[in-house]
């Protein structure tokens, strides 16, 4: 409400009587506020303003003109300033009104520069001013009584649109750019300048208005500057060059060049080979020359032509562009999980958990799953980005979400995995409309609708519109037992029976409506959502109307017909995984492209798609378009596992509600250190992305046991995904916040760009699916918070089609390297299988004894817990009474008992510290226990003394400690001889004994020695040693050996050559080590 016109005028008008003649209208008559008795006009100052409490501008306003003012401060401003008081004027009016105070009104007018004021100095112009105001203010009300709130709708053609478009004024060609060229100086030769007063200019000086909050610095002038006007002075000259003696000359010439490409073919060969033998040195050199020289890149100079040489872009940072996030709804909440409406752009579901669900716990659960279930709340939002400030709609849900996903060509479905293992199911069917239509109201309706609000706020509104609550639940008892992980929509032109088996459904008929889910029970259950369903016993049975058969078509309108599945929805088969290592495979993750459908925009608009407007888009389910479906599935396990399982189905119906089957596993490698977060599939290649723990892969169906390509990293991965828009592009998003985006056709070792999106891990993200002017990539932080950024493109020359060729033949060569490899290495342990076992056997030898030292260890491990548990059994069997001497027993507790008394009873009476008495006991302690030690290591000494003796004897006389050689035995001992043959023996060895005395003394030794022949052969033997530098050994060697008298020996006649040959070779020996002096 506006009350400026009341500090202005008061309009009154006359009662007209009634007369059945038209009567010509009267004229309004204004009167003047300062027309009626006791209001007085006053201009008064800012001082005097602050004073009585009614400043212009802070106070009272051009809006709320009229105020009420103490009269204190007025009279105490009459009795200081009784001169020049601003109420001087009035002063015995204010002295004799009765009242405590006074009702002023500001008069804005902006062409005086003074403020003035109404003041109404009795009571009946201050009565009369109110019954004014409160007039002033009912003839509002009753004007915005009467008046709609009209929006702004949306166009809704009635072909007028090509009309409408010929009469828009639009540029029919690219705005023409005029370079303006001008003669400098631009200025006049003679500037003259002038004084300009600061009045005459609009931006000339600025007020500095003062408050009391403010502190005001003098400044002091230090420093006057002047101007002196200066123009500079041109000066023209010119000067005439004539050349003396002009000369013609001309020289005419030819280059000559000789074709060069055919050098390449015949020198190719030779090229090639010079670069594999010195491959080495020519990447040194290369790297050489790129630390040298920053200005050539010899990579692109070296490589040949006709080859495509691709260099990507690095992104230095990302824009964001909203975020959602409900801080009542998603306190302390984490998104799980986040699914983009396929027909509707800039519209996404977001499910919120307390705990993400690749977020490692150690130990046992604290959780309270019971109190959760109760009285948690598991809020799912549907977001969208018309309103960032709040969720278009809240989707219930009896446990927390872990997985979503749209149907893909229904858009009202929209189905999720609880943490429980059941399916909900949600029909969004005019839900989003009813909220974003807009109810008029007018004022009274709007604040009795508020203050009725606010009286039954103890309620709840079941009357949100905002608020959706579960089409359906599965049957808890057929569905999964762990968390739901993954759900995957089945081409509706494809169908799966109730035995298992996959067939393509006929023309005529309608299409079907299947999808998959996965679960951490290792299961993998099919779901139909167009079959009936049946009540088994102790199932959910609808309550059914008493009076009316059949509800009003009015009241059916917003039904669904996914409710009658409400508790009574089972899955029609059932995939049991085997077992791995004896444990069951927990399902992490699963993917497979089964569905593919293309969307047009229902209403073509000629406008920029951009996320700021709703775009609705209509499914076109071509049969033709669709490829082949086969009945398998990618699945990732929690132990790091790339699975791919199949199943063929069943021959007969084996009579269970659901029928179940064990899956075959095609193909399965390890390569991940963690759970596989996410699987993906290429939206053009047929190749996969797995993501978990530090490791991302690629794959190929063709190369099944091991991936294309994988990179480990040093933070954790939480998931990935393919670039939809480009799809030779895929990001992954670490556990730290970043963001990587990878283009391996560029760099196969570090990704594209990698930027921090939030300050803690990512917990899910996707691309916008519809196509936009702009790439929209939304990213969910543990905070619970929905960020989107613009992504940018990949810079790199090239449309998106040849990348992705360059990608798809970049991948081909790699797998035929991988298959040449495999080749090769089969080969090789073909040819090597023995020499493979022979290793084989003796690492396995070398594990066996590291198993047996193993083994000791624990055996005597398990002989110390042994001990000690024995030792803890006698403690307690001290604590209880043996068989027979519980009386002895019993006397034992009461003695201990009453010395604990006693003690205690002595502590209290002399007001001991016990804490102190510790502190003084433990010195003592540590005393006994080390006399004890020593004790112990005496007693150890003692034991060990006979082995200390020994050490000590064998170290002091170690010959003595040798061992002595054994005897020989005597070969007589066994022998049991007659005396006579004895006797016989004895005698035959003095007969010998004589004859040999005999012998020595007929043979004599006759050893001659001559002193002249042994100087004379040392002379000689001195000649041989001086020139054994000359000769060589072998040389003197046969000398000496054919000179034997060259020593002083003398051989007899009789005696042979070789006698002395030994002694010869010696004395040899002994000259060689002779020094030289």
């Amino acid at each position: 409400m506006s009350s400026r016109n009341v500090a202005a005028q008061y309009v009154s008008t006359e009662n007209l009587k009634s007369s059945p003649k038209r009567k010509k209208k009267k004229r309004r008559r204004h009167r003047d506020v300062f027309d009626i008795p006791g209001v007085r006009k006053i201009v008064l100052s800012e001082l005097a303003q602050k004073i009585i409490g009614c400043v212009a501008g802070e106070d009272v306003t051009a809006e709320n003109p009229w105020i009420f003012v103490p009269k204190e401060p007025i009279t105490d401003n009459l009795e200081l300033h009784e001169d020049s008081s601003e109420f001087l004027a009035m002063k015995q009016e204010i002295l004799l009104y009765p009242g405590s105070k006074f009702l002023i009104g500001y008069i804005p007018d902006e062409s005086k520069d003074t403020d003035e004021f109404y003041i109404c100095v009795t009571e009946e112009a201050t009565q009369t001013v109110k019954d004014i105001i409160e007039r002033m203010k009912e003839q509002q009300e009753e004007r915005l009584y009467n008046t709609l709130n009209k929006t702004v709708r949306e166009w809704l053609p009635m072909g007028t649109e090509e009309e409408v478009d010929e009469n828009l004024i639009k540029n029919n060609r690219p705005l023409i750019e005029v370079e303006i060229e001008s003669q400098y100086p631009i200025f006049s030769q003679k500037a003259e300048f002038e004084l300009v007063r600061a009045e005459k200019r609009r931006d000339g000086y600025v007020e500095l208005r003062w408050t009391s909050e403010e502190r005001i610095n003098n400044i002091y002038r230090k420093r006057i500057s002047q101007y002196v006007q200066v123009a500079p002075q041109f000066v023209t000259t010119e000067v005439q060059t004539t050349c003396t003696y002009p000369r013609n000359s001309a020289t005419q010439y030819l280059y000559e060049i000789e074709d060069t490409s055919h050098l390449l073919e015949e020198y190719s060969k030779s090229i090639q080979t010079y670069v594999d033998d010195n491959m080495e040195n020519l990447s040194d050199l290369l790297k050489v020359n790129a630390v040298l020289n920053l200005y050539s890149d010899d990579y692109a100079d070296l490589i040949n032509k006709d080859c495509s040489f691709l260099t990507g872009t690095t992104v230095e940072e990302v824009k964001e562009y909203m975020s959602f996030m409900d801080v009542n709804l998603c306190k302390d909440k984490m998104i799980a999980d986040v699914s983009w409406h396929p027909m509707w752009s800039g519209t996404v579901a977001l499910a919120y958990t307390d705990e993400a669900p690749f977020i490692f716990h150690y130990g046992p659960s604290t959780e309270d799953s019971v109190l959760k279930a109760v009285h948690g709340d598991n809020p799912t939002l549907l977001w969208s980005c018309l309103d960032v400030l709040k969720p278009k709609l809240i989707l219930e849900s009896p446990r927390e979400v872990t997985k979503l996903s749209f149907c893909e060509f229904d858009e009202n479905v929209l189905v999720g995995g609880l943490k429980n293992g059941q399916i909900i199911i949600w029909d969004i069917r005019n839900k989003l409309h009813k909220v974003e239509e807009l109810e008029v109201l007018t004022t009274a309706q709007q604040k009795y609708r508020a203050y009725m609000h606010s009286l039954m706020s103890w309620m709840k509104n079941i009357y949100d519109l905002a608020i959706v609550r579960p089409t359906a639940l599965s049957d808890h008892r057929y569905s999964h037992k762990g968390p739901v992980t993954g759900i995957t929509w089945l081409s509706p032109f494809y169908e799966y029976s109730k035995l298992g088996a996959l067939s393509e459904k006929p023309e005529d008929t309608d299409h079907s409506m299947q999808f998959l889910t996965s679960s951490e029970d290792g299961t993998i259950m099919i779901w139909d959502l167009l079959k009936k369903p049946t009540v088994q016993p102790g199932g959910f049975k609808p309550r059914k109307l008493r009076r009316l058969k059949q509800r009003p078509s009015a009241l059916m309108v917003d039904v669904s017909p996914y409710r009658i599945y409400h508790l009574n929805l089972k899955p029609i088969y059932k995939i049991v995984i085997p077992r791995l290592r004896k444990l069951p495979l927990a399902i992490t993750s699963c993917h497979e492209n089964y569905c593919k459908v293309d969307y047009v925009e229902i209403n073509l608009s000629k406008s920029k798609k951009s996320i700021n407007e709703r775009i609705v888009y209509k499914p076109i389910l071509d049969r033709n378009r669709q490829h082949e479906v086969e009945a398998n599935i990618f699945i990732g396990s929690m132990e790091g596992d790339y699975i791919r399982v199949s199943w063929e189905g069943q021959d007969f119906d084996s009579g269970e509600v659901v029928n179940s089957e064990s899956g075959v596993i095609m193909t399965r490698a390890n390569y991940h250190d963690g759970p596989i977060n996410s699987i993906q599939k290429n939206p053009i290649h047929d190749m996969i992305l797995t993501v978990g723990g530090r490791v991302f892969a690629i794959w190929t169906p063709e190369l099944p046991e091991q991936p294309l390509l994988w990179r480990k990293r040093k933070n954790l991965y939480t998931s990935g995904e393919w670039n939809i828009y480009e799809p030779h592009l895929f990001t992954i998003k670490v556990s730290n916040g970043d963001v990587e985006s990878w283009a391996v056709v560029y760099d196969t070792k570090l990704p594209a760009f990698s930027l921090p999106f939030s300050s803690g891990f990512l917990t899910a993200s996707a691309f916008h699916p519809l196509k936009l002017k702009k790439q929209i990539y939304g990213a969910g932080d543990k905070l619970g918070s929905f960020r989107l950024f613009y992504i940018p493109e990949d810079a790199a020359p090239g449309s998106v089609e040849t990348k992705c060729e360059k990608f798809k033949s970049f991948m081909e060569r790699e797998l035929n390297r991988k298959k040449k490899f495999i080749r090769w290495q089969t080969q090789w342990l073909e040819r090597n299988r023995e020499i493979l076992k022979e290793r084989g056997t003796e690492e396995q030898d070398l594990y066996d004894k590291e198993e047996e030292v193993k083994k000791i260890e624990q055996a005597e491990n398990l002989e110390k817990k042994s001990a000690e548990e024995a030792a803890k059994a006698a403690e307690a069997s001290k604590k209880r009474p043996q068989p027979g001497k519980y009386v002895e027993w019993v006397m034992a507790q009461r003695q201990a008992q009453e010395e604990a008394r006693i003690k205690a009873t002595i502590i209290s009476k002399k007001q001991l510290d016990t804490k102190e008495l510790e502190k003084r006991r433990k010195p003592l302690q540590k005393l006994e226990e080390e006399n004890e030690r020593k004790k112990r290591k005496q007693k150890q000494r003692l034991k060990e003394g006979d082995m200390i003796f020994k050490d000590t004897v064998a170290s002091l006389f170690p010959d003595i400690v040798k061992e002595k050689p054994v005897p020989p035995s005597d070969p007589y001992s066994s022998l049991d001889l007659a005396i006579e043959d004895i006797e016989y023996q004895y005698n035959e060895f003095n007969e010998l004994g004589s004859d040999a005395e005999k012998f020595v003394y007929d043979n004599p030794y006759d050893y001659r020695f001559y002193w002249k022949q042994v100087i004379a052969r040392g002379k000689k033997r001195r000649q041989f040693l001086a020139d054994l530098t000359r000769k060589s050994s072998k040389r003197v060697r046969a000398t000496l050996a054919s000179d034997t008298t060259f020593l002083g020996y003398e051989t007899s006649p009789e005696e042979p050559p070789y006698a002395r040959s030994d002694v010869v070779i010696g004395e040899m020996n002994n000259i060689e080590q002779l020094p030289e002096d």
